[in-house]
C-alpha cells in the first residue's frame, strides 16, 4: 500500500521523537507528505505581560522604607507576549530532520488529544498516522488512559504505534 500523507502527532516526548523517525522513513519510501501535529488544551491563550521595571530600578524607590515615592508612570511599558501556539509551531519545525527532502508542514490543534488527532487526519486526508506510545500498563494505563489506543479505535486510516523502549 502506498501512502500519500502521513500524520505524526507529537507531545514532544521521547516516544514521539522515535515515532517521527519511523514516519520520516515511511514518507521517504512512499514520497508522502508529512504533517507534524501538536494538540494543546482547549483554552490555550496568548499571555501578555506589561513590565515597567523592578522596584529597585524605579526612580523614587526607598530601599529603607520599602515603598515607592510618587513616581511618574512609564509611558512606554515593555510588553512581553508568550504565544503558546507559536511556540509549539517553532518546536514542531525544529523537529523535522534537515535530511528530509519531502513536503511537510507543522500544525497545532486544540481540544481533546485523540479526537483532535482523528479530526485533523480526516480534514487533511491523511492515510497513515504514526505516533508514539508510552507503553503504560496496569493501573497507570487505567488511570491515565492511552491517547494512542483511542486514536487506533477512532481513526478511519491505519495507525502505526511505536512503543517506547526503556
Amino acid at each position: 500500500m502506498a501512502f500519500t500523507h502521513v500524520l505524526v502527532p507529537t507531545d514532544f516526548s521521547d516516544p514521539a521523537h522515535r515515532a517521527l523517525r519511523y514516519a520520516v522513513e515511511e514518507a521517504t519510501l512512499h514520497h508522502a507528505k508529512v504533517t507534524l501535529l501538536h494538540v494543546m488544551p482547549q483554552h490555550t491563550d496568548t499571555e501578555v505581560y506589561y513590565i515597567t521595571g523592578s522596584p529597585g530600578t524605579l526612580p523614587g524607590f526607598d530601599p529603607v522604607l520599602g515603598g515607592r515615592l510618587a513616581v511618574e508612570p512609564n509611558p512606554h511599558p515593555t510588553v512581553v507576549r508568550h504565544d503558546y501556539i507559536e511556540a509549539a509551531l517553532t518546536q514542531l519545525r525544529d523537529l523535522m530532520p534537515a535530511s528530509f527532502e519531502g513536503v511537510w508542514e507543522a500544525e497545532v490543534a486544540t481540544g481533546p488529544p485523540a479526537e483532535s488527532i482523528v479530526r485533523i487526519a480526516r480534514e487533511n486526508a491523511a492515510d497513515l498516522i504514526v505516533m508514539g506510545t508510552h507503553g503504560r500498563t496496569g493501573l497507570p494505563h487505567v488511570l491515565l488512559g492511552s491517547v494512542a489506543e483511542k486514536v487506533v479505535r477512532l481513526a478511519a486510516c491505519p495507525v502505526l504505534t511505536i512503543r517506547h523502549q526503556t
